[in-house]
């Protein structure tokens, strides 16, 4: 079913609630930037038939969560973690009270998750693709795309259109300006939030300091942006009362041999599926 929800500071955001038969948890699914939520609807579909309800929502400006003009918003990228994810968890938590609550957050939902100042209620997370997005710590090709996309594309089409039009390049989900110059600022530096231009300012001191629950991240070595370099400059700055636990997968071993940044998701890499279901499990 479709659900709504509100912000942390009033913005409203929706999406989708799938319930299990005799569930043993409850699995919120944090989407990456700016993609379409219904892409992850296979994956959520199969945690269900696996005994999870599934939390399958998106961010302030996107899909089910659009609900106001992108053009001349003042959303931010950090508004994500701050006010988004805080809300969703709170959510998650009121309509399952009595069944641990555990997170599959892709690229920036497992990266912001840990900027959410209620994040240590969860009872586990796994966080797929989700590391530092240093331009320069991607493979060429790539890295030129994203200096293209936020040097070139991004502050001309928000200066002509008063947002960022990326849908019609079939490039991903429209942005609102303020929230994809932050994220590129982001990517500007080795640490992304980490580094002391934003936190303390922008993201909280404490982010992902003292983290009470489990976490297994997965990546892969064709990954243009969760490279090894990009992982390991995120992950050291994360400090946990549990072991922080690391799944890299080969391309080459999957079916079509390739992974990259979002086939964790697609029904060619379904021994991914079983291994974060794997994972949930032994969460519990």
């Amino acid at each position: 079913m479709q659900i709504s929800f509100k912000a942390e500071d009033g913005i409203a955001l929706g999406g989708y609630q799938l319930n299990a038969e005799q569930a043993v948890g409850v699995v919120l699914l944090n989407p990456g930037t700016a993609t379409k939520t219904t892409f992850y609807m296979p994956f959520a579909e199969f945690l269900v038939q696996h005994g999870f309800h599934v939390i399958l929502w998106n961010y302030r400006g996107f899909c089910e969560s659009r609900s106001f003009s992108l053009k001349h918003a003042n959303c931010r990228y950090s508004d994500i973690g701050n006010f988004d994810i805080p809300a969703a968890i709170t959510y998650a938590k009121t309509q399952f009270p009595d069944l641990p609550l555990l997170c599959v957050g892709h690229s920036a939902g497992g990266q912001q998750i840990g900027i959410a100042h209620n994040s240590n209620t969860l009872d586990g997370l796994i966080a797929v693709a989700a590391s530092a997005g240093f331009y320069r710590h991607m493979p060429l090709a790539y890295r030129l795309k994203a200096y293209f996309f936020f040097y070139v594309f991004a502050p001309i089409t928000h200066a002509v259109f008063g947002y960022i039009p990326a849908k019609k390049l079939n490039l991903m989900e429209d942005l609102p300006g303020p929230l994809a110059r932050e994220w590129g600022n982001w990517c500007r530096h080795e640490s992304l939030y980490f580094s002391p231009q934003f936190l303390g300012t922008s993201v909280p001191e404490n982010a992902y300091k003292d983290v009470e629950f489990p976490i297994h991240v997965f990546s892969a070595d064709d990954d243009e942006i969760s490279t090894e370099k990009n992982l390991e400059n995120f992950w050291r700055h994360v400090s946990s009362q549990h072991p922080i636990n690391f799944t890299r997968y080969r391309a080459s071993d999957s079916l079509k041999k390739h992974i990259g940044h979002f086939g964790y998701f697609k029904k060619d890499n379904l021994q991914i599926w079983q291994d974060i279901l794997d994972k949930l499990k032994a969460m519990l």
